[in-house]
């Protein structure tokens, strides 16, 4: 699998020049990939859906939308989707932000905490809804984070920091079209090195 290891997480702390060399890998793959062919990584299990939501992403393949929003459709997803909430922040665009306000909708008013894919995948969906809001100037995350709404009434909002989750959409954005993924507050500080 195309180092799916990476895609989680890895990549974003390699050494620059290896970083640089392996956005340019996933670009370049995004770029070239055929879309039956990622149609066929989203119908396999998590590693192949990873690393398809990393080509959409890195690949802007807005033709992928669809399917993007079918799987989010599901309330409690039959496996990680955080790379489906990376790759609608890539797209960028109001229909995304809906899709991932169409999908809080629905999963948050399960109000159960469920399994920890559930728990990741509303927290990426609320960081990526965030960033879309941020940089589109649109509220739709404002209805779902009101006091006593559905990110309050939700069992796993506790532990989660929505700003952080935001942050994390925005690295996962930048890495995914070629910048450098470190926020600005870490470049400087030592032992963080680029």
């Amino acid at each position: 699998m195309w180092r799916y290891r990476e895609l989680m997480g890895h990549a974003f702390v390699l050494p620059r020049a290896r970083r640089r060399v392996f956005q340019w890998g996933l670009r370049r793959c995004a770029r070239r990939a055929r879309v039956a062919d990622l149609v066929e990584l989203l119908d396999y299990g998590w590693r192949e859906r990873l690393v398809a939501g990393w080509l959409i992403a890195a690949g802007g393949r807005n033709e992928l939308r669809p399917r993007l929003a079918q799987e989010l459709s599901d309330p409690e997803p039959q496996a990680q989707l955080d790379s489906y909430c990376v790759a609608l922040a890539c797209l960028g665009t109001e229909q995304d932000a809906r899709i991932l306000r169409d999908h809080l909708v629905k999963s948050l008013a399960l109000a159960v905490e469920g399994r920890e894919e559930h728990r990741r995948c509303r927290a990426a969906a609320m960081g990526a809804l965030l960033y879309l809001d941020q940089r589109l100037g649109t509220d739709y995350s404002g209805p779902l984070l009101t006091e006593g709404g559905p990110w309050a009434r939700w069992p796993g909002s506790s532990g989660t920091s929505v700003e952080e989750e935001k942050q994390e959409i925005a690295t996962a954005v930048a890495f995914a079209c070629g910048a450098d993924p470190a926020p600005r507050s870490q470049k400087n500080q030592p032992g963080v090195s680029s």
